[in-house]
């Protein structure tokens, strides 16, 4: 096996880049608008690039469950549903609030996701119903999902709170203190647990998938200031590894664990591995101090392992969105905007609300989902430009060295020790080369000479990143 002492030499030195800013070429003037469309709370980007927002519209006449797709230029995608637009409205009484909860994208395209309707009329009992439901790829229903489970409860404080897809093509979901698993057609798993549920001797903060592995967030019950996040090595296996931590929010990238904790004295951001021990190379014991005026709502994750934290601040006529990036090893990356930290400052009358959802693009830059002031239905997305990041200097994760590559400079043939099974290869900037990669040799000879980055998973559902030049 061939390995270059060159390649290293050549990541160590890389500041590849161009400033951030506004992408003032998107939409009209930066801005993307999308009238009369909905609130949306979730996002979800696919893997061509095209992003999912699920949410609701609600007016004083019609209350529904609003999917939207959109291209990469801002654009409903008109291949999918109604030319973008997936709707539910099962209840015609105006007292019903209804929605999409997140969409989660299976490894065959479709779309998985679920409908809830709540009554709140203020005389009736509140009450919950929740359906599961799948899209093909192209919006339309999958008739395939032959008996998706559904439930009405006026229990709603102990309903489910999100879904996920397993490897083996299964779902859970969790409530306060309980996991349930549904079959692949969506039935109810009757062979898990107690007739498909499982009981949780604590309190489920959150819950992530990684492969077959699942963690919980968790606290003892009545006492949500004492956390720990915990590994169960399937989901029905008992703990084998747990961590405990005192407040904050724990944020997943493939299959490290990033929990942002603070208080009055303290600003802390600690990345666990998959065994949720302090991941090396990370700060100090795989723990950085931040800055106590960084107060992240949302963490961010590039390809390359850089961390971008996220926050807002209004104050007067307008809102400053902060966004700081931390590299690799945890380091405040000075380069990046003002000493770290790039500001994108909104006036109020803009008419956007003071906080929004974001994600990261394969392309190169940072997806802004606003909403309209005074329920008005109306989104805005801008897009900020990312410089590219500070390479680490490893071709291969050390978590993730079941598969490396076998020469390095690669001339026209990517040779890899074992298979990919649904690969992309980034360049600097961020952008998708080449996509949907299969094994473990791969012509690239039409690649021009550069870096580039392949991102995958294993069969365990384990973050799989390489770096390679092509010569």
């Amino acid at each position: 096996m061939k390995k270059s002492f060159l390649s290293l030499g050549i990541l160590l030195g890389l500041q590849f880049g161009f400033a951030q800013s506004i992408d003032t070429n998107f939409g009209s003037n930066g801005t993307v608008t999308h009238a009369q469309k909905g609130s949306f709370f979730e996002t979800t980007l696919l893997p061509d690039g095209k992003m999912i927002f699920s949410g609701n519209f609600e007016s004083t006449t019609s209350k529904k469950a609003v999917i939207l797709k959109l291209n990469a230029d801002g654009s409903l995608d008109q291949t999918f549903a109604t030319a973008g637009v997936f709707t539910m409205d099962l209840q015609a009484n105006n007292d019903y609030f209804e929605g999409f909860s997140k969409v989660v994208v299976q490894n065959d395209g479709k779309l998985f996701f679920a409908y809830g309707s709540q009554l709140d009329n203020g005389i009736d009992p509140e009450s919950l119903t929740m359906n599961l439901v799948r899209l093909n790829a192209n919006g339309t229903p999958d008739t395939t999902f032959t008996n998706p489970w559904s439930t009405t409860t006026t229990d709603i404080d102990n309903a489910p709170m999100d879904f996920k897809v397993l490897s083996s093509g299964k779902y859970l979901t969790y409530g306060p203190n309980y996991i349930m698993r549904f079959n692949s057609n969506g039935s109810l798993d009757t062979t898990y647990g107690t007739n498909g549920t499982r009981i949780i001797t604590f309190d489920i903060n959150e819950l992530f998938v990684s492969g077959d592995n699942i963690y919980i967030d968790g606290h003892p019950t009545n006492n949500s200031s004492n956390r720990t996040l915990y590994k169960l090595l399937n989901e029905t296996a008992g703990i084998s590894a747990s961590n405990n931590y005192v407040t904050g929010r724990v944020y997943q990238n493939n299959s490290s664990f990033y929990i942002d904790s603070y208080n009055f004295t303290i600003h802390e951001l600690l990345k666990l591995d998959s065994n949720l021990a302090p991941a090396a190379g990370f700060g100090t014991n795989g723990k950085v101090s931040l800055s106590t005026q960084i107060y992240p709502t949302q963490i961010l994750f590039q390809p390359g392992g850089s961390a971008i934290l996220y926050g807002s601040n209004s104050s007067g006529s307008q809102t400053d969105h902060t966004f700081t990036r931390l590299n690799y090893n945890g380091a405040v990356n000075t380069g990046f905007g003002q000493g770290g930290t790039f500001t994108m400052t909104i006036p109020n009358s803009a008419g956007f609300q003071s906080y929004a959802d974001n994600l990261v693009h394969p392309n190169g830059s940072i997806y802004n989902l606003f909403y309209g002031n005074n329920n008005t239905n109306n989104i805005f997305l801008k897009r900020i430009l990312l410089p590219n990041e500070v390479l680490a200097v490893t071709d291969n994760l050390k978590a993730n060295d079941k598969i490396s590559i076998l020469e390095n400079p690669v001339g026209n043939m990517l040779k890899l020790s074992g298979d990919l099974l649904n690969g992309n290869i980034y360049d600097t900037s961020g952008k998708i080369i080449m996509s949907n990669l299969k094994g473990r040799e791969h012509t690239v000879s039409s690649l021009p000479k550069g870096i580039y980055l392949i991102n995958d998973k294993d069969n365990n559902g384990q973050g799989i990143t390489l770096k390679f030049i092509k010569k």
